[in-house]
């Protein structure tokens, strides 16, 4: 995975997000109106498993009811962005629901990719509810011996009298 540099703001912002989103699911649970802002955030976010082979990395997202033509995965600023929408069914009237525990609305899910995924074979299928991203790793070229040119070589290997020392060259700033 790649470093990246830690930023404490980030992680308060994360953690201001997910505090929110409980006081909105809690909310929408107890039937209160939803602030006016709130429309414009996600309303909640996918579970997740990320795991590390030898050739990829894969992501796996949990997304039962949620159609494929309303799923989008892009790639945005070193970022994978996951964006969908889970809507009620629109045979039942909302009055009708006795109890409305699954979360609904839009998601937005954002990870960053490491350097080592190559982005261009990026794959993913959606099947039986599960969203699985396939992130191949890029293949190193293994190293190699460098071959030093006549010139040096000549330099480098020079016949000097035994017992010679080469001087030491330093430079002065």
């Amino acid at each position: 995975m790649a470093i990246q540099r830690w930023d404490p703001f980030r992680d308060l912002v994360r953690l201001q997000d997910r505090v929110n989103r409980l006081f909105d699911e809690s909310l929408a649970r107890s039937g209160a109106a939803r602030p006016a802002d709130a429309a414009a955030r996600p309303s909640w976010q996918p579970p997740v498993d990320l795991f590390e082979a030898s050739d990829r990395y894969v992501i796996r997202a949990d997304l039962p009811g949620v159609e494929s033509a309303s799923v989008d995965l892009q790639i945005e600023e070193g970022e994978l962005v996951l964006r969908g929408e889970r809507t009620l069914d629109p045979s039942v009237p909302r009055e009708r629901y006795l109890r409305l525990e699954r979360p609904h609305g839009t998601f937005v899910l954002r990870m960053a990719l490491p350097d080592s995924v190559d982005r261009v074979g990026i794959e993913a299928s959606h099947r039986n509810g599960v969203l699985e991203v396939t992130l191949p790793k890029r293949k190193e070229e293994p190293l190699g011996r460098v071959r030093l040119s006549s010139i040096t070589q000549q330099r480098a290997f020079r016949k000097r009298p035994a017992g010679h020392i080469a001087p030491i060259r330093r430079s002065v700033d």
